[in-house]
């Protein structure tokens, strides 16, 4: 009986940290700020938006944001390393209470 609670919690916590393996797809919002020389992106979970399985498709072209909880998805290389360039380091990350959405905010160069 020992044997067997041992080897259901095994299987459980292999469940759980493939689950954590995962990353959803993210929404970005520009907002400009007048007279500065800098916009703030935030970066949130989209509505009904995809799960990135890095099993599945280890070579994605993927971002991650907001603690790796986050990803953007390119078609292209160019495209991925320029948004790349911007969304580092955020200025801001958070999640809610419980099982909240993440949340990153990222201050950007205003566009040309």
């Amino acid at each position: 009986m020992l044997r067997l609670l041992a080897i259901c919690a095994t299987l459980i916590i292999a469940a759980v940290s493939a689950a954590s393996a995962q990353q959803r797809e993210a929404v970005l919002q520009r907002i400009e700020i007048p007279g500065a020389a800098f916009d703030i992106v935030i970066a949130m979970p989209r509505p009904a938006g995809v799960i990135y399985d890095l099993a599945e498709s280890p070579d994605a072209l993927l971002v991650n944001l907001a603690g790796d909880e986050l990803a953007i998805g390119f078609e292209r290389v160019d495209e991925m390393l320029k948004m790349a360039e911007f969304v580092r380091a955020p200025a801001c990350s958070f999640k809610g209470k419980g099982r909240g959405s993440p949340v990153a905010i990222y201050a950007v160069p205003k566009a040309e």
